[in-house]
């Protein structure tokens, strides 16, 4: 009964927010007006293009690149899928720019209620473009701290091992922060990447990382689009805290069959792609780590190299029926794997985590001024750390953590351009949440909840979620915007509701210049319990319950953006304050016997983080790029921790400084470069040791360096993260040369790592030799060059 009242809460709330919207403009246009569609792709490939800049003249309009401000301005939305709405009959010219293709016009008369109108853009790299002068109005106007990376510009950032990565790169923005060099997780204003909402065609992934965190599991070559939104996002986005990472997959070429391959020191690729039929067309990719391969060749025993490897596959389909109705079918599948060494006599560990990800999408055009999306996702996960005791305890497990989970979603979203300067959208979805859970040691079963019943290894939670969201971007006036929006959600596991507002207010002081402010409050009914204070893979998802609560984040966002020298230059200033409540941490001294609950192991507590960013972009020209600088605070306070003190994560960096940047030096040869300066990670420091050798049943143990008996003791420890690692910089380089071989091109490439040798800690200790006791640091990457090779046919 609980359940269906709150549906039918969460169904009052929902059209009490539609209502809130729909009586601004429910009348509709007159009939002597008309309304402009159509869909823009790229013309050899058939593949849409997203957020193109589509500007509508009245007249005829002269070649020229200085036009007046438009008419009538919109952005295609990921389907290519365009419209304007409350036009006037008569003689038009219509001019549609994205960066990497060249500019399209043409002139047209409107004479129809509704005129369809599809466009096809002719790729041009970007550096060979040139600025356009002219401001267009468009409809995204109120978006903030939004970044959008061209895919052409990752492939020339200088990459460990030859193998280029879309969230290595991310890093590089102001405001992105990464716990390590051997990390590609995203800290993004003072949160964890759990926190981040990761999107791959609509699809929520869980653990987009290969390698423990050294890579993404999301394949360059198989992304056509990558969308940034650092904080304050719309309604449309959900279920996460901080900020949302939207990746968008490659359709396949509708004109031929083609492919690139590549190789580098780390792993192997692949991908294919082309026309099925005149409707349809596929891509696929595929990636695979060969060190289990080299590791089987030097060892054959398997107990002193491990066979580390991973893969990933993505694979579209897309059928187009008509003009108004596509059906797409994606999915990813990605795997890590650590067999344990073959080491009978002596403690080991195994370790594999995957992702699987299905979408079945079915796009309909129901009017020229109403597009919709509906969806059916599958979502798994699945994670597992063991480690084994030596032979003469049996081999047994000494200590196991299972977590799996599967999804089963539908979703359906509109977009309705019902008048003159509104962009309407609206949505629900609904997920199925199964969990399976299970924390395992020698001793016994951690359990999940007090519940005697759910004893068992393996636990199983379910839980529904649903959401609903409503937002209108509205062009007040030509100077204008604002995107207001909310989402209502329900959490059927401790029957939570949730009402999210969201708001963005854009005021463009001149054709150059644009004044930001945005609001958001976002909810989170999944937690990833973590334990920092062991060096075990204990990460775990676990659902809010009546006695864990939903985490709550509200953003507050201020900036600045103005285009300088001609429009070449976008600079941006932000400003951020965001707030965190109920979030988890296992407390201190908690610990894993049996009988124990999760919930009686996590203390919650609250953070804050605010700064300021400053970006500079280049993306038209020979030489692009950008340079980004942070000035930051994180805080994080809890009851149980630290004696209920603040606290500075780990990832806190008061100064962030990075330098991503480009040249092309001819057409055979390319050269990027990135630096990157950032304040020391924060640790805890040990200030003192405590003498027990007046303890009774401690004895003294010998120091592994000398050999010689020491007393017991213990340290004593200083504030958590009061102190500072050295401040960490590093210089990469990456060579680029293109060049013909069996009539196909190549591109080969050297990247320099740590180019001048910088001794960056990765870590720190207290080191004790004799009567001396020191802090050391280890450097993990020292001056590392690589190559990597691929092709296209």
């Amino acid at each position: 009964m609980s359940f269906l009242l709150a549906l039918r809460h969460f169904g009052v709330a929902l059209l009490l927010l539609l209502a809130l919207f729909v009586p601004s403009f429910a009348q509709e246009p007159s009939p002597t007006l008309c309304t402009l569609s159509g869909t823009i792709t790229e013309e050899k490939t058939g593949e849409a293009v997203i957020s193109a800049s589509v500007a509508l003249y009245q007249g005829v309009m002269p070649d020229s690149a200085n036009l007046p401000k438009p008419f009538r301005g919109t952005l295609s939305n990921k389907y290519g899928f365009y419209s304007l709405s409350s036009l006037p009959e008569g003689a038009y010219t219509l001019v549609v720019r994205r960066i990497g293709f060249k500019t399209l016009r043409r002139t047209l008369d409107i004479t129809n209620s509704s005129t369809k109108l599809n466009l096809s853009l002719v790729n041009e790299a970007a550096r060979l473009q040139q600025v356009s002068v002219q401001a267009d109005r468009q409809s995204s106007l109120a978006a903030v701290s939004t970044v959008n990376i061209p895919m052409e510009f990752l492939r020339q950032m200088p990459a460990i091992g030859g193998e280029r990565d879309i969230f290595r790169t991310l890093q590089l923005l102001p405001g992105v922060k990464a716990a390590s060099e051997l990390s590609s997780g995203l800290y993004i204003r003072g949160s964890t990447p759990d926190q981040n909402l990761i999107l791959l065609d609509g699809v929520t992934v869980y653990n987009p990382q290969h390698l423990g965190g050294f890579l993404s599991a999301f394949n360059p070559d198989a992304v056509s689009d990558v969308k940034l939104i650092k904080g304050a996002f719309p309604a449309e986005y959900g279920s996460r805290l901080s900020s949302v990472i939207d990746l968008t997959m490659k359709e396949g070429s509708k004109e031929k069959i083609g492919g690139a391959a590549g190789i580098s020191l780390i792993s192997a690729k692949a991908l294919l792609e082309g026309p099925i039929s005149t409707n349809a067309s596929f891509m696929i990719s595929g990636r695979r780590m060969y060190f289990d391969i080299i590791g089987f060749a030097a060892d054959p025993t398997g107990r002193d190299v491990p066979r580390y490897n991973f893969y990933d596959l993505n694979a579209k389909v897309n059928y187009r029926i008509d003009d108004n109705d596509h059906i797409f079918l994606s999915g990813y599948f990605g795997r890590d794997l650590l067999p344990r060494l073959n080491r009978p006599d002596e403690t080991t560990f195994e370790l594999g985590w995957g992702n699987a990800t299905g979408n079945l999408r079915w796009m309909h055009i129901f009017s020229p001024s109403l597009f919709s999306t509906f969806s059916l996702i599958y979502t798994q996960y699945d994670f597992r750390y063991a480690a084994f005791e030596t032979a003469a305890l049996k081999n047994s497990k000494q200590f196991e953590t299972t977590t799996a989970i599967n999804d089963l979603t539908f979703k359906g979203e509109m977009q309705w351009f019902p008048v003159e300067g509104h962009s309407v959208k609206g949505g629900i979805e609904a997920t199925r949440h199964d969990f399976t859970v299970s924390i395992l040691n020698s001793a016994g079963i951690l359990q999940i909840t007090a519940n005697p019943e759910r004893n068992r290894p393996l636990q199983q939670l379910q839980a529904l979620e649903i959401a609903g969201f409503v937002q209108d971007e509205w062009e007040i006036t030509p100077s204008l915007a604002l995107n207001l929006g909310a989402r209502a959600a329900y959490f059927q596991s401790g029957s939570h509701f949730r009402l999210e507002p969201r708001a963005a207010l854009a005021y463009k002081l001149s054709d150059e210049t644009t004044l930001k402010a945005a609001y958001a409050m976002a909810h989170q009914f999944l937690h990833l319990l973590q334990e920092n204070t062991i060096a075990l893979p204990t990460d775990t998802w676990f659902p809010s319950t009546d006695k864990l609560l939903p985490s709550r984040s509200m953003h507050y966002v201020a900036a600045l953006e103005t285009y300088l020298f001609n429009r070449e230059y976008l600079l941006t200033v932000e400003g951020y304050y965001k707030r965190l409540e109920n979030i988890y941490e296992f407390r201190e001294g908690a610990r894993f016997v049996p009988g124990a609950t999760v919930e009686g192991l996590l203390t919650a507590g609250t953070g804050e983080s605010y700064g300021a960013e400053v970006f500079l972009n280049k993306q038209i020209g020979a030489f692009t790029g950008w340079i980004g600088y942070t000035l930051s605070w994180a805080t994080r306070q809890f009851a149980e921790i630290n004696g209920g003190r603040p606290f500075f994560p780990r990832y806190d960096r008061r100064h962030d400084l990075t330098l991503a940047l480009s040249y092309k030096l001819s057409d055979k040869w390319e050269i990027g470069a990135t630096w990157i300066y950032a304040t020391g990670q924060a640790f805890t420091m040990p200030i003192g040791v405590l003498d027990l050798a007046f303890l009774p049943g401690l004895v003294a143990s010998k120091n592994p360096f000398t050999n010689a008996a020491t007393r017991p003791f213990s340290y004593l420890y200083a504030e958590r993260n009061s102190y500072r690692m050295p401040d960490y910089h590093r210089l990469d380089l990456n060579l680029m040369y293109k060049f013909q071989w069996f009539n196909l091109p190549f591109e080969a490439s050297i990247n320099i790592y740590n180019v001048y040798n910088r001794l960056n800690p990765f870590t720190v200790w207290v080191d004790e030799r004799g009567n001396v006791t020191a802090l050391k640091q280890y450097t993990l990457l020292p001056f590392l060059p690589t190559i990597g090779i691929s092709c296209t046919f």
